[in-house]
């Protein structure tokens, strides 16, 4: 067992050491104003192969279908200016309903309908909504870049 720890104690002492080292060459070629220097300008060089290579990410995400970094921020940002012109809206039909213009639980004056033609009528508003949706996406898409404060729904 003594020896053991020995062993372990010795391997410690050794691995402090290396890394001591191991440091101090570190900071030696941080220090290094000339290689500092060509790192830099291998950086400079790589630009150019970085640009094109998202470009080209770009082309094959088209060819192929996916969407790129770009696309996913953008519908982020039409999803927020989405939710931003539902509150809105949300803001003007409570104050509609302060005003006595709209009753807040509106019945349906022809009665109870049977389940099926419900269902339907379900699966027809889910279809009605889910196309406003999309066309407020693409009417977003094609606004000019900003908040959406001077976009009047």
């Amino acid at each position: 067992m003594a020896k053991k720890t020995d062993f372990y104690k010795g391997l410690k002492l050794l691995g402090s050491q290396k890394e001591q080292e191991l440091n101090s060459r570190i900071q030696g070629l941080l220090n290094n104003r000339k290689l500092l220097e060509s790192v830099s300008e291998n950086a400079q060089l790589q630009v150019p192969k970085i640009n094109r290579m998202q470009e080209a990410s770009e082309r094959m995400s088209i060819i192929m279908n996916y969407p790129t970094k770009k696309d996913v921020a953008t519908v982020a940002k039409l999803v927020i200016q989405l939710e931003e012109k539902i509150d809105r809206l949300e803001e003007m039909l409570s104050s509609l309903e302060k005003n006595g213009y709209v009753k807040s639980g509106s019945s349906s004056s022809r009665g109870k309908k049977k389940s099926r033609s419900s269902s339907a009528e379900k699966e027809g508003s889910k279809k009605r909504i889910s196309d406003f949706i999309t066309e407020s996406l693409l009417l977003s898409a094609k606004l000019p870049e900003g908040n959406g404060q001077n976009n009047n729904v």
